[in-house]
């Protein structure tokens, strides 16, 4: 209605503008009618001016709309003016709308908001810049800082800390040593970016895990000294045995036997005894010495490779290795192209011992290896899989412990430094197995960035 009523109007001014403009035209072709002439001229314009006027409130009504919704004032339009009551009130629930949507927005940011400071690890978000937009309650509790505007101000806990987090994404997670108001802590940092409304979000999220390591190495040394203590105790028991048993050959009542009280059966058994205990004191010795290059693995040197070029070249002597118990070694060639980042010498060295290694466990003449490369996420997966004796699961959590072995002539840090190796390289090593089934042994190594 209010509308019909804004074009009745509109129409009848034009129409007097038009019937003025006619008598205009008419009054301004007679010389006579002076009066007229500026009278009618006087109407004319008013109509005119009156007509642009009455269209204006449209616009002023519209730019206010339009203003409100730029400025976020959802204040109605209160235009008493009947012709526009109508459009009013469609501007008015437009406004109720966005009102509605602006709450329901507030109201989902707070929402997560405090679902962020309830999560117990920390999470930042920053733009491509830099520029921290949020960070949770636990972010700040964990880097025990009062707020932060700018990833290059956590530089204060860690030099070059920012520049570490923004390079993440080559590694997609690092344990990074902070210091702290209240000391050191041990914080696994992971980065995450996305795209939101064409825009780069880096999304960081890290948790102090200082006191699980704490934990973890605590464990790992008491298996380590518990290994070391049955290794050296199996030594040094049946040397000083030996060197007892030795001794009384020598001696009687405490005092050194002379030449002629000795014979050749206490000499042989003598030098028998010494023999032992030399060999016991080089198996002691290789046991130093092995404890040694586990402890002593050197950072990778990493250079970029084709990845089925690399196994190309390592495949003669994986297949050596199988020749002699005739077993048959089946490489599956990915068609896809894969491109890594290591150090070839000490991933071939790591291949080749779990190759020798299921070697080892394969007692049927129709033993198989198969080595396969997959995607697998952000990771190449490099699998070994044999078809050998298999591994209990009472003993698999334990092979990885340094110096644990089931073999008799074994030394049992092979799959230690391997997994060792491994990690270095950011990537870690796994393994699945079942008795009298086979073994799967894993080599799980980062995609370059």
């Amino acid at each position: 209605m209010g509308f019909n009523r804004f074009n009745i109007i509109v129409a009848l001014i034009c129409i007097l503008i038009a019937i003025t403009s006619i008598a205009l035209v008419i009054a301004w072709s007679n010389n006579d009618y002076k009066v007229a002439k500026l009278t009618i001229s006087i109407l004319w314009i008013l109509l005119i001016l009156l007509l642009i006027r009455y269209v204006n409130k449209t616009n002023r009504s519209l730019k206010q709309f339009l203003e409100n919704l730029r400025y976020s004032d959802y204040i109605a339009n209160s235009s008493s003016a009947k012709s526009f009551k109508e459009l009013n009130v469609n501007f008015n629930e437009i406004i109720r709308y966005v009102r509605l949507a602006e709450l329901e927005k507030e109201s989902t940011h707070q929402y997560l908001r405090q679902i962020l400071d309830q999560m117990p690890s920390g999470i930042i978000t920053t733009d491509k810049q830099g520029k921290v937009e949020i960070i949770n309650r636990a972010g700040l509790d964990i880097l025990e800082i009062q707020s932060v505007s700018d990833i290059q101000q956590l530089d204060t806990l860690k030099d070059n800390l920012s520049k570490e987090l923004q390079e993440l994404n080559k590694s997609k997670k690092k344990v990074i040593n902070l210091n702290t108001k209240s000391g050191y802590k041990s914080v696994l940092f992971r980065l995450k970016e996305i795209i939101i409304n064409q825009r780069l979000v880096q999304i960081i999220s890290f948790e102090n895990i200082r006191t699980e390591l704490d934990l973890e190495e605590e464990k790992t040394w008491q298996k380590i000294f518990r290994v070391l203590t049955h290794e050296i105790m199996n030594s040094i028991g049946p040397i000083r045995s030996l060197t007892v048993s030795v001794l009384k050959l020598f001696t009687n009542n405490e005092k050194t036997k002379t030449i002629t009280q000795l014979n050749n059966e206490d000499i042989n058994i003598a030098v028998t005894g010494l023999k032992s205990i030399d060999n016991r004191s080089q198996g002691l010795n290789s046991f130093v010495v092995n404890f040694k290059k586990m402890m002593r693995i050197p950072e990778p040197q990493l250079e970029q490779i084709e990845l089925n070029q690399f196994l190309d070249e390592i495949i003669p002597l994986l297949k050596e290795l199988c020749t002699n118990k005739n077993i048959q070694l089946t490489y599956i060639r990915s068609d896809i192209v894969f491109f890594i980042s290591i150090d070839k010498e000490q991933i071939t060295q790591v291949i080749i011992n779990l190759v020798k290694n299921s070697v080892e466990a394969i007692n049927s003449s129709n033993g198989i290896i198969k080595l396969k490369t997959s995607l697998k996420g952000d990771y190449i997966n490099i699998s070994i899989c044999d078809n050998g004796g298999g591994i209990s699961k009472e003993v698999l959590p334990e092979i990885f412990i340094p110096f644990f072995t089931t073999k008799k002539e074994g030394s049992g840090i092979g799959l230690s430094i391997s997994r060792q190796i491994l990690r270095k390289h950011n990537g870690d090593l796994h393994a699945k197995s079942e008795v009298n089934i086979g073994s799967t042994f894993s080599l799980k190594l980062p995609m370059p960035s």
